[in-house]
């Protein structure tokens, strides 16, 4: 994971108080509700559950073109047209799809629904598709999660006599396409008290309209709008946070037979149902089958009737989530074997990786997984002869949409939100969007954003108790925009480090002031954890209950851990200057001179590694900053000795890998000022 930025979030106490006093609620959730700006009584309420959830929704018809909608779809429902729901093939597509598709079907219409392949079709409307649905005497299209830039595929609907409803949920390009009707919260004009509604969100809201009665619809799709909701990973505050309480109710005891027996082979049955399940257990398995066969086979588990189908969907699905897995391990290696022999890419402001026949359904998920690691914008690039895709995700600060817009001329089309985005483009041009977005973020941004932990309160360690668990438990569900809590507890010695799980997980006993905690540290193997007894470090926890023979206990769960002599800023300028410097670009006599290490700097970072090193590499630079290595002049360092031919280094952007290299006398060994970076920073070795 990347080095981030610690943000506490400020405490207003006197405010704290008051909440907590008004509500009869412990202070710690007070606080945790007022530094995330819930502080009126309807905001508090709202987010505590407080009042009845169902009394307070929007009326539909504040959209946009919702009266336009419902009287189009209305005329086609009763005059027994041919009714097509145009999907996407994600979880919220696929919800979105059966919650309207078993709506209308309710009401007799004549409704079928098409979800495009992703390969071979890619996202959104395509006119070979409406050519289809011509032929099959389609007089209605209704798209669901997807349409609001299908400008030139409306227009070709129209000439054919087809009209189009279009609902979606994503941000509005410079024209809006010529269709009956666009459902879409984000218009621009928009007078509609809450916007952030997936696109199940707004499908739900068209159904409300049709019907005319809210708590009807969502007492039979609450668990569609749950699921597509979470998946989607949009606000969870406001509307989509009663909508999600609700819907996680309805999922408790589903009373949908596909849903019940993909819970069931999931593990779930008899366990309480959470938006991390959704997020994390529920949510992979349905996108399988957009990823690796058919997104239909999905909508077809959500509306069935039969338990015999139920089941062999539900079976296929989680195979598909298996090979998925599996794939996903195949590009992981792929990728490191490229960046182990040229590492340029990752010194980019926007990391651009592209391989061949990736699996189009899986690109996505890595590009958040390496926008993780790397702490930049990224995009992983698949390509086929010609033709090729790509998938971006971002760090906050960074509107992929925004970027993608500004490099429109390298590509054939695209899409997307400010942290993610989809783009089409021909494979001779993948080199000229890189060289373009990073042009764009350097214009842009002369010093990219950094990822930052927010964090809402540092506590000592005698603070952390099971009633301080129990008290954040009120403001689930926990999704976008209301996180977990995360604790800081500064200042901690390790006092002792155990390998549990066979050494693939820590667990660490920590004192300070006569108060002695336990926290675990998940998924970080032995050898790469680079802390040591004696340690005085910070730690980032979130809080969890443990039953065990029927007694409750709390369990600290540790997210991030630091030094606490680490300066952030001094790391983050020393990592930005030596990118800079890789990129090529020029520095001034200032920045070279931060960067240039002495030799006394080159033989104390070689006898810091001598022995080998793993773990994070702001661990190495602060226990070298004690010897006078700045962080800039550390990465100089090692990357000269590499050079040089005696070390060896992977970092895969959470684990820095350092090894001497054993060779017999100095055979292969080259002087360190002869290397190419100790010419470029102008080292001697003096």
């Amino acid at each position: 994971m990347s080095f981030r930025r610690w943000r506490i979030a400020k405490s207003d106490k006197i405010l704290s108080r008051s909440v907590a006093q008004r509500f009869s609620i412990n202070g710690f959730a007070a606080h945790l509700l007022t530094s995330r700006g819930c502080v009126s009584d309807g905001q508090v309420s709202d987010m505590l559950g407080l009042e009845d959830d169902t009394a307070a929704f929007i009326d539909p018809f504040e959209i946009i073109d919702m009266d336009k909608a419902v009287a189009r779809i209305r005329r086609a429902v009763d005059q027994f047209e041919a009714i097509a729901i145009y999907g996407d093939y994600d979880v919220d597509g696929v919800t979105s799809t059966a919650l309207l598709y078993s709506y209308l079907e309710s009401v007799d219409a004549n409704v079928m629904y098409y979800i495009p392949d992703r390969e071979g079709e890619g996202y959104g409307l395509n006119c070979r598709a409406i050519d289809k649905l011509h032929e099959m005497n389609i007089s209605l299209i209704i798209t669901v999660d997807n349409g609001i830039s299908a400008v030139k595929e409306v227009a070709h609907a129209n000439s054919l006599g087809i009209d189009v409803v279009v609902t979606d949920h994503h941000q509005e390009g410079e024209e809006l396409p010529e269709a009956v009707a666009v459902v879409n919260p984000h218009r621009k004009g928009s007078q509609c008290r809450f916007t952030e509604y997936a696109g199940v969100g707004v499908a739900f809201k068209l159904v409300c309209a049709l019907e005319g009665d809210s708590l009807t619809v969502l007492e039979n799709c609450g668990d569609l709008v749950a699921l597509g909701t979470v998946a989607d990973v949009v606000s969870l505050t406001g509307e989509n946070r009663r909508l999600v309480r609700l819907g996680l109710r309805q999922l408790q005891n589903s009373g949908r037979v596909g849903l019940s027996t993909l819970m069931d082979m999931a593990g779930l049955t008899g366990k309480q149902v959470t938006s991390t399940n959704i997020a994390f257990v529920i949510a992979p398995r349905l996108n399988a089958a957009g990823r690796l066969g058919h997104a239909s086979r999905a909508v077809a588990l959500l509306t069935t009737d039969y338990e015999e189908d139920a089941f062999a969907i539900a079976e296929e699905l989680t195979a598909q989530n298996k090979e998925r897995q599996a794939i996903e391990q195949i590009i992981d290696r792929e990728v490191s074997e490229m960046l182990e022999k040229d590492r340029s890419v990752l010194y980019d402001r926007v990391i651009v990786i592209s391989g061949e026949n990736w699996n189009g359904g899986v690109i996505g998920i890595f590009a958040s997984r390496i926008c993780e690691r790397y702490g930049k914008p990224c995009f992983i690039i698949s390509y086929e002869g010609e033709k090729a895709k790509g998938s971006g995700r971002s760090i906050e600060g960074f509107s992929l949409y925004d970027a993608v817009s500004a490099c429109s001329e390298h590509l054939t089309g695209f899409g997307g939100h400010t942290l993610a985005a989809g783009i089409n483009l021909k494979t001779e041009k993948i080199e000229d969007f890189r060289k373009a977005i990073n042009d764009y973020a350097m214009s842009v941004f002369p010093a990219m954003p950094s990822p930052e932990l927010r964090i809402d309160c540092q506590l000592p360690p005698s603070a952390l108790t099971l009633e301080l668990c129990e008290a954040s438990q009120l403001l689930e569900p926990y999704g976008e925009d209301n996180p977990v809590p995360l604790i800081a507890v500064m200042g901690l010695t390790i006092t002792d480090i155990f390998g549990a799980g066979g050494g693939k997980h820590q667990r660490l006993t920590l004192e300070r002031g006569g108060t002695v905690i336990t926290a675990m540290k998940f998924s970080t193997a032995s050898e790469d954890f680079p802390f040591r007894t004696g340690d005085v470090v910070d730690i980032a926890v979130t809080l969890d209950k443990s039953v065990y023979r029927g007694r409750e206990s709390l369990t600290l769960i540790v997210r991030d851990m630091r030094l606490s002599e680490t300066h952030f800023d001094e790391i983050n300028d020393g990592r930005r200057l030596f990118e800079k410097m890789m990129r090529g670009e020029k520095l001034s006599e200032t920045e070279t001179e931060s960067l240039r290490p002495t030799r006394n700097t080159l033989a104390a970072v070689y006898r810091a590694v001598s022995g080998g090193y793993r773990g994070e590499a702001d661990v190495l630079g602060c226990r070298l900053k004690r010897q006078g290595a700045g962080f800039g002049a550390m990465l100089v360092s090692l990357r000269i000795l590499y050079e040089g031919g005696l070390l060896s280094i992977t970092d895969d952007g959470r684990i820095l890998r350092v090894e001497p290299v054993q060779r017999s006398g100095q055979s292969g060994k080259i002087l360190p000022e002869s290397t190419p970076t100790a010419m470029r920073i102008g080292y001697r070795n003096v």
